[in-house]
């Protein structure tokens, strides 16, 4: 058990609202990928979601949350259309990660590595034979680190991981006084939940993440 996992439990009772419950519902992997990638270095409401909103405007009929799309289709989309129309017409958005890497080619990439691996949806991804083989392979995307991969498993539907991000770093120093590697993290999350789910059955990894990251974004809004 980490060393911190008391520190930590007791900020949580005592600074988080346990109860409130953050769903993951998209159904469609491309829609997870965009999700993952516009989501880095980035505001998320004011800016992730109305991409993901606009693809989903596109290629969905609208609804996020669509099955529809499989990752052939994220790639056919964007062969059709070429990346910089899909940057300027469909995401409408022209970031870039580490590197100087524009999004939508982080998310081609992606794509393609996915599909290389007979990855289609997510219940391929979920179902893939080792799951730290997919690790290795979506960090080898570049701009897509420790947060990033995280993340995509989280949106894909892994219940078991945190994504250790500036949000969540900030909570794990207030609650401890103390910064701790992104591997660190992932102990702590996962063991506090352990003792939490005593208290509170349904809790997960996943949700706790959601449960920081909200109040923390909240907080960084206001600032």
């Amino acid at each position: 058990m980490h060393k911190f996992t008391k520190q930590f439990v007791d900020y949580c009772e005592n600074n988080l609202n346990i109860k409130e419950v953050m769903n993951y519902r998209y159904k469609s992997l491309p829609i997870c990928l965009i999700d993952c990638v516009y989501s880095l270095r980035a505001k998320y409401y004011s800016v992730t979601i109305p991409i993901v909103q606009r693809y989903a405007d596109m290629y969905l009929n609208g609804d996020i949350y669509s099955d529809a799309d499989t990752v052939s289709d994220f790639i056919q989309h964007m062969d059709e259309i070429g990346h910089q129309a899909f940057a300027d017409n469909v995401v409408r958005n022209h970031q870039k990660l580490a590197g100087n890497i524009p999004k939508e080619e982080v998310c081609y990439k992606l794509a393609q590595y996915l599909y290389y691996l007979h990855i289609e949806n997510i219940e391929d991804f979920q179902k893939f034979e080792s799951s730290e083989l997919l690790e290795i392979v979506i960090k080898a995307v570049k701009g897509i680190g420790d947060a990033g991969a995280n993340y995509l498993f989280m949106l894909a539907g892994d219940a078991d991981r945190c994504k250790p991000d500036v949000h969540i770093h900030h909570c794990i120093k207030d609650a401890c006084d103390c910064n701790i590697s992104n591997k660190e993290c992932q102990i702590l999350f996962t063991d506090t939940v352990t003792i939490m789910k005593e208290k509170y059955p349904e809790l997960t990894v996943r949700m706790l993440d959601g449960i920081i990251w909200r109040k923390y974004q909240s907080k960084n809004d206001k600032r």
